[in-house]
């Protein structure tokens, strides 16, 4: 029966402050912690006008760059020294890692020395989940706040993947905040495309691998493209420098990170879809030598994934809208000077692929094999 005021929004997040500089024990401050987030999430909590310090905000963002806990464990099926599994959203990270001081106090993890490090890996969970929540509460109904918020959260995202090693934890907890915000995009505006190839383009740049299959991408690459997918549906004419701006970050192949190439892969199909009809023949010209390539990979996950790309007929009708250009990479990429693939998968997938070809257009098919395979000098 209380009603929401200052004093008692105030003593709330005087509590999660606390808990979060390390002045309340664990057990207290994740109950804290839990408390917080279903309070923010009740009706009564609407409250708009309502003071939020610096102090506080600096706190939520600080959580979410606090890095993944870690510590030696023996035994077990996982990585060693990894929890990240035990995160929401997270996939293991490497073996004997020793994270780095986070800012805002993070979760100790001594006490995973004497078997505790469930209890670690429920503090940051409980933190991010928390921290969260506050954003997200603040966004919604503290109007005045809002300008501020978009551009720390944007500050805060380009931080967390400034560094060379796996990304926080919290680096996806914060493209899920951003996707509530980019939902409620009204018109567009000169603000959403810094977003979009300022803020959400360049968080693809992160090179490094978990295992050999498992790019760091991996770790927040849903959401990130979630909220690309939002922009680019109420500003198509952007899809371009979008796909280019991608494009520069592509991994090189002796880079050996296919499993972000996948990605992306995956990506470009969902991207390309919202191609506008004026922009399809630039877009095929920019990516068919990219995509050539990866249908020329070795890497038989790589090369599937993109010939994947070709059963979708409005990505095909795109990849083809300059099809006297496009048509011979693929062509010589698919044949493989006539060479099959060693994975039979592929080699099934290629010829599936060269049908749909010949069937979009025959008279620039039938020019394009003459060009790479009739009888004397080719072209270069």
């Amino acid at each position: 029966d209380v009603e929401p005021d200052q004093p008692l929004f105030d003593a709330l997040f005087m509590l999660l402050a606390a808990g979060w500089r390390g002045s309340l024990g664990s057990e207290a401050a994740r109950s804290v912690d839990v408390l917080a987030t279903g309070l923010l999430a009740l009706p009564e909590f609407a409250v708009g006008g309502i003071g939020v310090s610096d102090a506080l905000l600096d706190a939520c963002f600080d959580q979410m760059l606090l890095p993944e806990p870690t510590t030696p464990v023996t035994g077990g099926g996982g990585p060693r020294g990894s929890f990240s599994a035990q995160l929401p959203g997270c996939v293991s990270l490497v073996a004997g890692r020793t994270p780095p001081a986070g800012r805002g106090g993070a979760p100790a993890c001594a006490d995973a020395a004497a078997g505790g490090a469930p209890a670690c890996v429920e503090s940051l969970a409980s933190r991010l989940s928390c921290a969260r929540a506050v954003l997200d509460w603040c966004y919604r109904h503290q109007q005045a706040l809002r300008p501020a918020l978009r551009g720390r959260i944007g500050r805060t995202l380009l931080a967390a993947v400034g560094g060379v090693g796996p990304p926080p934890p919290g680096l996806r907890s914060l493209l899920q905040s951003l996707t509530l915000i980019t939902a409620g995009f009204g018109a567009p505006t000169g603000a959403h495309r810094a977003l979009l190839l300022s803020v959400l383009v360049p968080l693809h740049r992160p090179a490094g691998r978990l295992d050999d299959t498992t790019p760091h991408l991996s770790l927040f690459h849903e959401p990130l493209v979630h909220n690309l997918l939002l922009l680019l549906k109420r500003q198509p004419s952007l899809l371009l420098p979008t796909v280019s701006g991608l494009l520069q970050l592509w991994p090189a192949p002796q880079d050996g990170n296919s499993g972000k190439e996948v990605l992306m892969l995956h990506e470009l199909e969902q991207l390309v879809e919202l191609t506008p009809a004026q922009d399809a023949r630039r877009l095929s010209l920019t990516m068919a030598p990219l995509i050539a390539r990866a249908v020329g990979s070795e890497n038989s996950r790589l090369a599937e994934r993109a010939l994947a790309l070709f059963a979708s007929a409005p990505v095909r009708s795109v990849l083809l809208a300059d099809s006297r250009g496009a048509l011979p990479l693929f062509l010589s990429s698919l044949t493989r000077s006539f060479t099959p693939h060693w994975n039979r998968t592929v080699n099934k997938m290629t010829c599936e692929v060269l049908s749909l070809l010949q069937q979009h257009d025959p008279p620039a098919f039938a020019a394009a094999a003459e060009e790479l395979f009739a009888p004397g000098p080719h072209p270069t």
